[in-house]
């Protein structure tokens, strides 16, 4: 069987990125209103907050795509674990590794310190990163590479158990649920110190471990052994999940004020990804794009979409090196902000620029990474082979 591109994939990948980016662009933005206001409680504040919350969507639906595209391309096919691990590997561990160190680099010429560049502390700092992916948002490229280990045993599993794909769905839901649910209430009031060891590094290193986002994995697995039945299914039901997701919205944002205003959780755990709200949340906003990008599919080859398709093509083959380029726009975003804050601009002209500023860290990251993707050897540092190709992406 020859490998199946999804065009809906390519607009989900492209718009989850753009998503992506505003919510670390607003976090930048959350800060700077709890800075004015002298106070995390503020309207504005919880306004941000809301919205913040409701963005965090983003890592699952990527997680999601990621299982999709890797079982869609191997479960019918013949496989072989060692060549799996070399393509794969190569591909991620190449950006993976010098990005680290030109981020370790790029915080050392930005903020330096004292001992920043000391042989031993820059050589423990780049050991750590390497094994917590703690640079900037490179955990997810350290979660891709642990599935990538992992996925040898998830295929055979799942072609061995096809007729139970029901079951392990939903035992993986629930799993989900408890696991987000010892993350919101248990772990953050449990001190490292009173754990064991691997315990202890678990709960520490929670965001970067590939259980912690099984289900999105599974789903996706799930999904891409029975495409087609499941496109249908969302096709016929399409009404009730845009319905479903507008009520979902409200919720998650009273959910969030709730926690801050009457349970009085600091923002950190009343906005975080890891609870169980977030759950089915982020699978009614997956499930919504994914039947947009349906939708988009098949109307893609049209004459009054080719712009917009074209659009999506480009941002969908740059989405990995976006992701990996956008620190460095938002730290100058970042300085650019401030520079104006101390130049006396009024409050209202800072949040006016907060859309142009997505928009500045989406598209300088889309230039560089299409820019780096035309350079041989240099293509590898955004996933890309020697020369882009249009329906290949290291990110999914």
């Amino acid at each position: 069987m020859g490998k199946r591109h999804l065009y809906e994939i390519d607009l989900m990948r492209a718009f989850i990125m753009l998503a992506v980016l505003s919510v670390h662009t607003t976090s930048f933005f959350l800060s700077m209103s709890k800075h004015m206001a002298n106070t995390d409680l503020s309207p504005t504040f919880l306004t941000i907050g809301a919205l913040l919350t409701s963005l965090h969507f983003t890592r699952e639906s990527f997680m999601f795509i990621t299982g999709l595209v890797l079982f869609i391309t191997y479960y019918r096919r013949p496989f072989r674990t060692i060549e799996f691990w070399k393509k794969r590997f190569f591909l991620i561990a190449v950006p993976y590794i010098v990005w680290t160190l030109s981020y370790i680099v790029f915080k050392g010429l930005n903020q330096p310190t004292n001992d920043y560049w000391a042989p031993a502390t820059l050589w423990h700092d780049v050991l750590h990163s390497l094994m917590t992916g703690n640079q900037y948002y490179l955990y997810y490229v350290l979660l891709t590479m642990q599935l990538y280990l992992v996925f040898p045993i998830m295929l055979q599993c799942l072609r061995k158990l096809e007729r139970y794909h029901l079951h392990i769905l939903l035992a993986s839901f629930v799993l989900q649920l408890l696991l987000m649910a010892a993350c919101k209430f248990v772990l953050p009031h449990v001190h490292y110190a009173k754990l064991p060891t691997v315990m202890a590094n678990a709960d520490r290193y929670r965001s970067e471990i590939f259980l912690t986002y099984q289900f999105w994995f599974v789903a996706g697995g799930i999904l891409a052994c029975h495409y087609d039945n499941v496109c249908a299914f969302i096709k016929r039901h399409s009404r009730l999940v845009l319905i479903a997701l507008c009520c979902a919205v409200p919720i998650v944002w009273a959910h969030y004020l709730f926690d801050r205003l009457i349970l009085h959780e600091v923002e950190s755990i009343s906005e975080a990804v890891l609870q169980p709200i977030m759950v089915p949340y982020s699978l009614l906003v997956t499930a919504r794009l994914w039947y947009t990008g349906m939708r988009w599919s098949v109307r893609r080859l049209e004459a009054r979409w080719q712009p917009f398709s074209r659009f999506v093509q480009l941002a969908a083959n740059t989405s990995f090196g976006i992701f990996l380029i956008q620190p460095f726009p938002i730290v100058y975003m970042e300085k650019a902000i401030h520079h104006l804050d101390h130049a006396g601009i009024p409050t209202w002209l800072h949040y006016s620029l907060w859309p142009f500023c997505i928009l500045f860290v989406y598209f300088t990251g889309m230039f560089f990474a299409h820019w780096l993707s035309k350079i041989p050897y240099l293509a590898y540092l955004v996933g890309r082979k020697h020369q882009p190709s249009m329906h290949k992406s290291t990110f999914a």
